[in-house]
């Protein structure tokens, strides 16, 4: 057994601290072992204490590992911030392949419903916002003050617009007289709302004032009591002054795979729409052709990468809640480790470790959550999960018993098929997010869940455990359980019962015992002192009687 640490009194034995002690000299007893015998069976009790705290730290070190592996999962097809990293993404389920693309003109993708084959468009004009664009001086630049070409621009300038049928007070505060054109532009697009935005052009020397809204609905008026000095600075015309700007669309046309028409096309306000599964945004004036080619592979590829992913971790949880224990090893005492090789410690700590989440309440429960989320269908996808069925895509639950919660791909060509044939009921089926909400618990009883797609229901599921991608939280269920503490209690047992607030428990209890420990070996070796001392005394004593009777 090992030693009681803390102990104030002796040297060697079950003694420890740093007094020196000699005893049993009178006895002729070996009081440190004698001690230490005493005390083996309250060290026992501690050594027993100990072994379950480390029992707690690896259920919380075999948690904060399977964390790793979700938020891993996460970051790497859950991320919105990357269409690369996000297979919710429409782009991950377009089964296309577009080439020849010119930026400068006009950004093209294709997405479900597109057509094969060769797109001409001729931009002859973008969609526009409302508002002025104005050549300024020459000289002028962003670094430019407003006063090196006005000195009367000085204090808080009232630039009054109308946008849209909405006022808008832009409060323009150049009392320092130090505003840069720059901080001009910046002012007003702050106190736009999204609404109106300005800009320069440095190489051009163009000054734009227009309306965020674009196309031939959006209207801007420059109020007759704006600031005249200002208005003069930007060089807006006294004749737009009071005047309804208009904005305009964009003027293009369109030629596309199988059809020898010339389509002219001027009924678009926004430079970003789709036509037909083609998704455009219009850039500037010229004629680009692009080539899209359908490549379904690459779809395939994605959700395989997925599942592959999911299936590693969802077959590790099932290992660990299904994991038998040995109860042959228990985790080593500090006189055991004392006695053993490094690598005994390891080889003998693996296999105390076995089991250490076996029946694990939360993790059996995301484990039937994420298998819910394939097995329940998705409202009105058209398509389904299974072996059977003519809507089948090819996915199906492993028939391995010890793997439950796996997803096979059981038929590659369904799969690409469904792909190629019908991408936009796939991409339903996995990424749909239903416009309804829901209250208390999500799952296949609600609207909302039915009516999700797969991946985003384990999106949501993963949120619910783990948190969000990207982010580090403490307050969602594995991750409360594993590294949330809200057990600061005197005594313990103040909390939820997470995992640090049953580490904090037991190292209460431990130095607990340890103080009840040491007051009580020092009671054994109080006690052996004095019968030392009584035995000096009765030696004494026989001494004393021997000389007196001569001997």
């Amino acid at each position: 057994m090992s030693d009681v640490s803390g102990t104030p009194s002796g040297m060697t034995g079950a003694g420890g601290g740093n007094l020196l002690r000699i005893t049993g000299m009178a006895t002729g007893l070996d009081v440190d072992a004698m001690v230490k015998k005493m005390m083996a069976a309250e060290q026992t009790k501690m050594d027993k204490i100990k072994q379950d705290r480390q029992t707690v730290a690896w259920r919380q070190e075999a948690y904060q590992d399977i964390i790793k592996d979700l938020k891993d999962l996460q970051s790497s097809f859950l991320d919105s911030s990357s269409s690369d990293k996000n297979i919710l993404s429409s782009s991950s389920f377009s089964p296309f392949d577009v080439n020849g693309v010119n930026g400068a003109i006009a950004n093209i993708s294709a997405s479900a419903g597109a057509v094969p084959g060769n797109y001409t468009i001729n931009v002859t004009g973008i969609a526009q916002g409302a508002g002025v664009i104005n050549q300024l001086d020459s000289g002028i630049s962003l670094s430019t003050k407003l006063t090196d070409k006005n000195p009367s621009l000085v204090g808080v300038l009232n630039l009054n617009l109308t946008v849209n049928g909405n006022a808008l007070k832009i409060k323009i505060d150049n009392s320092s007289g130090s505003m840069t054109l720059n901080d001009l532009i910046t002012t007003i697009n702050n106190q736009g709302s999204g609404t109106v935005k300005a800009s320069f052009n440095e190489l051009s020397g163009k000054f734009t004032l227009q309306s965020v809204k674009t196309g031939q609905s959006a209207k801007m008026q420059i109020s007759s009591d704006s600031t005249s000095d200002l208005t003069d600075f930007l060089k807006i015309n006294p004749l737009d002054i009071g005047v309804d700007k208009i904005g305009s669309n964009a003027n293009f046309t369109l030629q596309v795979p199988g059809d020898a028409t010339v389509y002219p096309v001027n009924d678009k306000e926004s430079n970003n729409f789709s036509l037909n599964g083609v998704n455009y945004s219009l850039q500037g004036p010229g004629s680009s052709t692009v080539s899209i080619s359908q490549n379904s592979q690459k779809v395939f590829d994605k959700i395989k990468g997925f599942i592959d992913k999911y299936n590693a971790i969802v077959d590790k949880i099932q290992t660990k809640i299904t994991e038998k224990k040995n109860y042959d090893y228990k985790p080593l005492t500090d006189t055991q480790k004392s006695q053993m090789k490094e690598a005994d410690i390891t080889a003998w700590e693996s296999k105390a470790k076995a089991g250490i989440l076996r029946n694990d309440e939360n993790l059996q429960k995301i484990l039937q959550d994420l298998k819910e989320s394939f097995s329940t269908a998705v409202t009105n996808s058209g398509l389904s999960f299974g072996k059977y069925g003519s809507n089948s895509i090819g996915l199906n639950f492993s028939d391995e018993y010890s793997k439950p919660a796996h997803i096979d791909i059981i038929d590659e060509g369904k799969l690409k098929s469904a792909i190629s044939l019908n991408s936009a009921q796939v991409q339903k089926m996995f990424t749909n997010v239903s416009s309804t909400t829901f209250d208390g618990s999500y799952d296949s009883s609600k609207t909302t869940y039915r009516e999700d797609g797969i991946f985003t229901r384990v999106k949501k599921i993963l949120e619910s455990n783990v948190g969000l991608t990207n982010v580090i939280s403490n307050k969602n269920i594995l991750t409360k359980y594993a590294n949330y503490q809200d057990d600061f209690s005197y005594f313990g047992g103040g909390g939820t019962n997470t995992l640090p607030d049953q580490l904090y428990q037991k190292d209460k209890l431990i130095k607990s015992m340890t103080d009840a420990l040491a007051k009580k070996q020092e009671s054994y070796y109080q006690k052996f002192s004095k019968l030392e001392t009584a035995m000096n005394q009765l030696n004494s004593q026989q001494s004393w009687l021997t000389q007196q009777l001569g001997g």
